[in-house]
């Protein structure tokens, strides 16, 4: 505890330190001991660096206690706009310094220090801010240890065997506004370097997601040097232009084939009509007997469709046999991802990233279970052929919120596990992102993953997926499987059938 997490807990009118006399520090002082005898985890030197703060410190306190972002930060609260008085407050910045270093010096470090293992740059940059108030000692080391993640990702990559999975960082614009932060001559050089080894990368590469990923987000670098901020400007550029080439090649090939789709139905259509009605004997009865239910069921179309869908699904079969059927006796190069959270899609190959978006109209898919769970998105084409959408990391005792505002038929699969990490067996077909590391897979698997994998679910209502008596089980209203689909086609083609029969 801080002396303005104990300042919060005794509800003090923080817009008033300005007019604070003797008598209300008396009060205050009173208020404080009473406190300590009620809550023991009130530290003694706390207590008294509070009523000495607000001795010595009222302007610079009151300075800090105006800041949102610093308020919310060291009273652990998470108050509004609204909630903080519009006062203009002149300040001495070196008192200000000195305020934070006496007595808030040590959470700024805590925080920092752990913000940075976590890689997390985005909450630092929001205190980064009011940088210029605090300790020039706390700042230099802050610093270093920026300069010590660049280090860190230039030995890698220049590495005889690169594990990209420690490095994905560096991909986040966040991480170069923190440096930015710091910026210096020696930085400057730090990321002209980490430039070049990028560039190397896209051109043996250029659908690298990992160095796209970095060119774009280093323009979020503000350098001293106008010439690198040019270099890094003009990479942007470039790969911008060829991702928007790809995207818009894919959009093309997408529409073809709805066109060409939407034509064959309608032949379709008109050819069955027309066979229908040119066809009023016996014999044609006798047709519907033996052919009509496997010419309902088949109706092929052109080859080229056809081998659209059935690649689509068997990646995806052969997807599921990665994920599951790996030697567990040989991880070679294994990393673990402490770091994905509910929501994320850990995949880039089959199940591809998209953007995920949670409206009013959602599932949500609760998992109860001490196994984390990824839920793999499907499309269905020709109602029994599963085309890859998206997937889903859901932490254990964690719900997710599935976005419905998207309307096509799905299936779902669930993979079920614990200590999700990337590795690879000497002998087996890798996954890997582009030419860095391989999809991650979970180390520990539950029992019966593999068939839980296999089944294919759809739902009309929530999911909540629970363990009992050591296995997973899947619980919802309206819960079916692929296999209760197929039957239930089955059971609607015959029907089409008996009526063509009738008339």
């Amino acid at each position: 505890m801080n002396i303005i997490e104990l300042f919060e807990n005794l509800n003090i009118d923080k817009s008033s330190l300005l007019q604070i006399t003797s008598e209300e520090i008396i009060r205050i002082e009173k208020q404080v001991n009473v406190e300590k005898k009620i809550n023991p985890d009130i530290d003694v030197n706390v207590a008294n660096n509070l009523i000495e703060a607000l001795k010595y410190f009222p302007t610079e306190f009151q300075f800090i206690a105006n800041i949102r972002v610093l308020y919310n930060f060291f009273s652990k609260k998470n108050y509004l706009r609204d909630d903080f008085p519009a006062q203009n407050i002149e300040v001495n910045d070196d008192k200000v310094k000195l305020f934070i270093e006496k007595y808030l010096q040590e959470d700024l470090t805590t925080f920092f220090d752990k913000k940075i293992i976590e890689n997390k740059y985005e909450e630092m940059n929001d205190l980064l801010i009011y940088k210029e108030y605090f300790p020039e000692e706390l700042l230099y080391k802050v610093a270093k240890r920026a300069e010590g993640k660049l280090d860190f990702v230039l030995s890698s990559l220049h590495a005889k065997n690169i594990n990209y999975f420690p490095l994905l960082f560096v991909k986040q614009s966040h991480f170069f506004t923190f440096l930015s932060h710091f910026v210096s001559s020696e930085l400057d050089d730090k990321v002209n370097h980490l430039l070049n080894a990028i560039v190397d990368i896209y051109n043996v590469t250029k659908s690298s997601e990992f160095a796209e990923a970095i060119m774009i987000s280093m323009s979020n670098y503000r350098s001293f040097d106008d010439e690198l901020m040019d270099t890094i400007a003009s990479n942007k550029r470039v790969v911008l232009d060829n991702i928007n080439g790809r995207e818009g090649k894919s959009e093309k090939s997408v529409f073809s084939w709805k066109t060409f789709f939407i034509i064959l139905v309608i032949l379709l259509k008109v050819a069955f009509l027309s066979n229908k009605c040119s066809s009023d004997s016996d014999s044609t009865y006798d047709n519907y007997d033996n052919n009509t239910y496997d010419n309902v069921q088949i109706k092929e179309a052109p080859a080229e469709l056809d081998r659209y869908y059935t690649e689509s699904q068997a990646k995806i079969d052969t997807f599921k046999m990665f994920l599951t059927d790996y030697d567990k006796t040989e991880k070679n190069n294994l990393t673990y991802n402490d770091t994905i959270k509910t929501g994320q899609n850990p995949f880039t190959n089959v199940y591809k990233n998209q953007f995920v978006s949670t409206s009013y109209n959602y599932r949500l898919f609760t998992n109860k279970t001490n196994y984390d769970i990824i839920l793999l998105e499907n499309a269905v084409a020709y109602d029994t052929i599963n085309i890859s959408k998206q997937a889903y990391y859901i932490k254990s005792k964690q719900d997710f919120k599935l976005d419905l505002t998207s309307e096509f038929k799905r299936t779902f699969n669930f993979y079920v596990g614990k200590k999700l990490a990337s590795f690879h067996n000497s002998e087996e077909k890798l996954y890997i992102h582009g030419n860095s590391i391989v999809e991650p897979r979970f180390t520990i698997l539950a029992n019966g993953a593999k068939e839980l994998l296999n089944d294919d679910y759809s739902f009309k209502e929530d999911v909540i997926i629970v363990e009992r008596n050591g296995k997973i089980v899947i619980e919802s209203k309206g819960l079916s499987t692929k296999e209760q689909s197929f039957k239930q086609i089955q059971k609607e083609q015959e029907v089409i059938i008996e009526e063509i029969k009738k008339e």
